[in-house]
């Protein structure tokens, strides 16, 4: 435990200083007398390090930040105490139902309905169970709305959760995954038994997207093997769309021989997802949530069968690679894959799929995903 003396006089030190004290709960005092005395950037680190602890007497300060600016999302959307969650969770699902009234009728701005999805980020407490039980009930309603144009000459087709996560054609049927969307990431955040739950009941009252988070839920707690035996057999039905969309939020971590820069982690299949957005010269709350899965290797090989066919669009994918194919199966797929495959069995499957889809699928000299197979695969 640390005393205020005990912190860096001033800057970026005494900062990240204020950060790390909401590693420990026995922190909370020290923590809420910072946020009362601390100004600019340090007042913030003393409210994001708060945000995680679970110390009552800051209720209030999150019931104030949920009605200010930005539904206090810069602070409040990367925690997932309890104290927090309560406290917000109340004026989400009022400002939620709301919106969704607002949209029955016109279209609808939706930056704030983004906040709302942010905040939910990975929060259990009964109140917030409740926020994803409304989402559920209203799906098609989300379905259904339409945006406001944001820049001159904007066709409102695209529609976007957070900074990376967006699709350019927002039909209905890409709508109604939202929520599931919300929840699937939350469990990245946090797997807490309780989302866990929530994810089992709505997937067996409603069906549908929820396979996802329940995908998920089994990927990140379940023995790799088990999750294979238990869903693979899912790919031969109408439900294969969201298990390769669940896919898609999964990336293996790999970096070139040789590499000399700095390291996020070490290589391994992770859970990934960008969170937040930004408003250029007005905020930024983006930040990246990720967590170390496995996966059994026999996914890839189904995943590479019949490269002649014609392959799902796979819309609610983590981007992160530069010069990506949006919305292809084919990306989710190379997200999946090391940059060296061990087992020559696979190899040779992979060099023989990315071949038979680089001649059949023509893309622009900038999209990357052929040049990436052929690189890594192309060898005899």
């Amino acid at each position: 435990m640390m005393t205020l003396e005990q912190l860096p006089p001033k800057g970026v030190k005494r900062e990240q200083a204020i950060l790390e004290l909401g590693k420990d709960e026995a922190n909370g005092e020290l923590l809420f007398q910072l946020v009362n005395t601390e100004k600019g950037k340090c007042k913030t680190a003393a409210q994001k390090a708060l945000a995680q602890l679970e110390y009552a007497p800051a209720a209030p300060l999150w019931a104030k930040l949920v009605k200010g600016k930005w539904m206090g999302s810069n602070i409040m959307s990367d925690a997932c105490s309890d104290c927090v969650s309560e406290q917000i969770a109340p004026v989400i699902l009022k400002t939620l139902s709301q919106l969704l009234d607002e949209g029955d009728t016109k279209p609808l701005d939706i930056e704030q309905l983004n906040f709302c999805f942010h905040l939910m980020l990975g929060k259990a407490s009964p109140k917030m169970l409740e926020v994803y039980r409304f989402l559920a009930e209203n799906i098609q309603r989300i379905a259904q709305l339409k945006r406001m144009p944001v820049y001159s000459r904007d066709d409102c087709t695209s529609w976007w959760i957070t900074d990376g996560l967006r699709i350019w054609d927002a039909t209905p049927k890409e709508k109604e995954k939202i929520p599931a969307v919300v929840l699937t990431a939350s469990l990245i955040r946090n797997p807490d038994e309780r989302l866990q739950a929530l994810a089992d009941e709505l997937n067996e009252r409603y069906g549908g997207s929820w396979l996802m988070p329940v995908f998920m839920k089994a990927i990140i707690t379940q023995p790799k093997e088990q999750v294979y035996e238990t869903y693979s057999p899912l790919l031969d039905t109408p439900q294969k769309g969201y298990l390769f969309h669940t896919l898609g939020m999964l990336h293996y971590r790999c970096y070139p021989e040789g590499w000399t820069y700095e390291r996020l982690g070490p290589d391994g299949m992770i859970a990934l997802i960008f969170w937040g957005d930004y408003s250029y010269g007005t905020y930024d709350t983006r930040f990246m949530i990720e967590r170390y899965v496995d996966l059994d290797e026999r996914w890839l090989f189904d995943l590479a069968k019949d490269p002649e066919g014609r392959k799902p669009t796979v819309t609610w994918q983590t981007y992160n690679r530069g010069g990506v194919l949006y919305g292809s199966y084919d990306e989710m797929f190379i997200s999946l894959l090391p940059r060296k495959v061990e087992n020559p069995e696979l190899k040779r499957i992979l060099r023989e799929y990315f071949r038979i889809r680089s001649e059949k699928v023509k893309v622009e000299e900038s999209i990357t995903v052929y040049k990436d197979a052929a690189e890594r695969f192309g060898d005899e």
